[in-house]
């Protein structure tokens, strides 16, 4: 009995010792698994960065792709305009010159098929108001 009196005094002054032993066991144990959890941890914390760094890249590689894209376009645009509308400056021409070949001797049926093809009214020089 004197022997337990004994240890019971020991552990009432030095009771954060065995407490110490405790841990130390429960940790090295677990010590293991906390590190694995921590290294795992970082090892997802590194993919998402690098996921999110490459997506990044792609994002800023395909918005340079359709700026490419958008200027090829707009300059094979403005080139077709450019052709299409001498083309058709050129046609407009020709088909001016054909009718005045045709109808120079009747200036106002002239005046009408240039009229309709065009859209606008002619109005010939007699009956114009202006001073020019």
């Amino acid at each position: 009995m004197t022997i337990l009196k004994k240890i019971w005094a020991f552990l009432k002054t030095y009771w954060y010792i065995p407490v110490l032993i405790i841990v130390a066991l429960v940790l090295r144990s677990k010590g293991n698994k906390i590190s694995d959890i921590l290294g795992a941890a970082k090892d997802s914390h590194e993919k998402q960065l690098k996921a999110i760094e490459d997506a990044e890249k792609e994002k800023a590689k395909r918005k340079q792709e359709i700026e490419e894209e958008y200027k090829n376009a707009i300059k094979k645009i403005n080139e077709n305009y450019s052709k299409n509308n001498k083309d058709i400056n050129k046609r407009e021409r020709e088909y001016v010159k054909k009718v005045v070949k045709s109808w120079s001797d009747d200036p106002g049926q002239m005046a009408e098929r240039i009229t309709a093809k065009f859209g606008f009214q002619y109005v010939p020089k007699i009956h114009n108001n202006n001073t020019d």
